[in-house]
This record gives structure tokens, sequence and C-alpha cells, in this order.
């Protein structure tokens, strides 16, 4: 199969290219080259994903697009000589969630502006142009080796340095997350198979919980946890100064993405030991030095020792 990935060199993309390859398929990235970089065994071609003048004239038995944001990018991507296409979309299209659970019959962005709208729009257009040839995945929460947006890293490189770590609300409550590399074979899959449709991409609900993911990220650190009202009333950064932590009450939804149909068509993921065990390997042998500027702005940051302090006297 002749494949077209739209970006493929930070983090979902690459794991993506390394799928594709590892099947045998001759694969064609596009991006603009500024961050990461480029497979060695994957013809890149360089360019702007608003302008696909670049890649005109050409044909490929399917597009897998990591990287669009918004309608006009993603629809002219869209219109080029492609039998399928696969989109990245993500959870946010859904006004519901996080608030309440979703399945991909629940509502989605019809207008307005931001990340979600953005993605939702997208999808429409890439939809209107492909027909039946398109698939969307709305991906959830993505972890993994060379995770850019440093989430789990933060948790894993935090439970490294030892000592007391803040741990948010309750070790028995869940978690959904989707390694890369699961969620590149699903993408791969789709494209082989020009399945079309609407896809939940992550971790069944029920995956694992905060005190399975933080035990496997090493036994160097003490984990206290502390009630998610005691943290609201710290005015902690939900997302931010503690990654991955939503106030449970508030937010019902947040782990409740229903994933039935993906699984039904091929979704399926490793046990969340072996990723956080992966991420760990990752860091130790310097993941955190490679990462480039991308998306650094969303990197949550480290918790000073006296914020710590103060979060532990909550308790």
């Amino acid at each position: 199969m002749k494949l077209l990935v739209l970006g493929g060199t930070v983090f979902l993309g690459r794991h993506v290219v390394d799928e594709a390859l590892a099947r045998g398929h001759e694969v064609t990235t596009y991006s603009r080259g500024l961050h990461g970089t480029p497979h060695a065994h994957a013809e890149h071609v360089k360019g702007d994903r608003a302008d696909v003048t670049p890649l005109e004239g050409r044909g490929w038995d399917a597009a897998i697009d990591t990287s669009g944001y918004d309608a006009d990018t993603v629809g002219a991507s869209a219109g080029l000589d492609l039998g399928h296409y696969v989109f990245v979309s993500s959870c946010n299209v859904y006004p519901d969630w996080p608030d309440r659970p979703v399945s991909e019959d629940s509502p989605t962005w019809q207008e307005g502006e931001g990340y979600g709208q953005g993605k939702a729009a997208a999808e429409r257009a890439a939809h209107e142009a492909m027909g039946g040839r398109f698939a969307t995945v709305r991906a959830g929460l993505i972890v993994g080796p060379h995770d850019n947006v440093f989430r789990l890293p933060w948790w894993v490189s935090r439970v490294m340095r030892g000592g007391r770590v803040p741990a948010p609300g309750r070790p028995e409550n869940e978690l959904q997350i989707i390694d890369a590399r699961d969620l590149a074979r699903f993408l791969v899959d789709l494209a082989e198979q020009r399945t079309a449709g609407a896809f939940n991409g992550t971790g069944p609900i029920g995956q694992t919980t905060w005190g399975e993911l933080l035990g496997a990220a090493g036994d160097e650190a003490e984990l206290v946890w502390i009630p998610d009202e005691r943290l609201e009333q710290a005015e902690v950064q939900e997302w931010v100064e503690l990654p991955m932590w939503l106030p449970a009450a508030r937010y019902a939804g947040t782990w409740r993405i229903d994933t039935t149909r993906a699984q039904a068509a091929g979704l399926t993921t490793r046990p969340v030991a072996e990723t956080v065990r992966d991420v760990r390997i990752w860091l130790e042998n310097g993941g955190a030095e490679e990462l480039h500027d991308w998306r650094s702005e969303h990197r949550p940051q480290p918790m000073s020792a006296e914020r710590e302090a103060a979060l532990f006297r909550l308790i």
C-alpha cells in the first residue's frame, strides 16, 4: 500500500510511520520538517499543511492525517488523489465531554471556535470530500514513548525523583489511556481495510486506575493520596499542575468514553504497566532531551517543593 502520512515525525505520527513500514508499506510523510526527524526509510516531502501543492499530481492508496486541526486545511488534504482517508480527531468534538459519558452517537460541535470545534469541522470537511472513504478516530488521552506533551512522562519522572509525591483523588479512581503505538496500529488497520466511520480511540472503560498507573512508574517514591475536594480547595489547576487530573465529581464523563465500536473494528490496547515501563525506559535513555519545541507551551511544569508541601498539609 502507498500511504501518505500528514505529520509523521514527532509523537503519534512517528509511530504510524514505524507501524506502516514494519508492514512493508511504501510511506510518504508531509511536514515542514521543523519538529522531529523524518524517518530514514520513508519519503519526506517538505511543505506546510495549509498548502498541499507539493503533493498534487500524485496518488496514494490511503492517507493518515495526524496533524489536522481545521476544516480548510483538512478539506484541502482530502481533495488529493487518495483511496481512503483516516483522520485523527479528538473526544473534544463532543460538547458533552468530559462532563458526561459519550459514544460515537453523541452530538458533536456544529459551530463555534476552539480545539474541539475545529476538529469537528475538519471531520465534516474530510467526510464531504471523501464520501464513504473516510474514517475519523476520536482519540482520548494519548501516551507512550516520545510523548512531546509530557503528561504521563511528568508523572513517571516525578516518581523517579523519589520522596513524597502528591497523588490526586483515590488510588481506585479509574483512567482511560491509549498507547500511541496501539493507536497507530489501529489507524493503519483502518487504512489497509478501507474501513469507514467514526471511532472513539482510547482504552476501554475501567482500563486502569490511578493506583495501578502510578504504582507501575517505580518504587522510589511514596504516593500521598489527596482527595479531590482538598485539591479543589487549594485551587490546584486541573490537568495542569497535576497532569491528567480532573475532579471526578464534576467531570463524570472524563474516563467514560465508549469504545465498543472501535474494539469491534480491531482496536486493542496493551497492559498499562507495559506503557509506563516503556515511558520510563525512554526517559532513562534521555527521552526528554530529544523533544523539540513543538507544543512545548502545553507541557506541564514540575511542581515546586513548596507547592507540594502545601498540598501535603491538606490531609
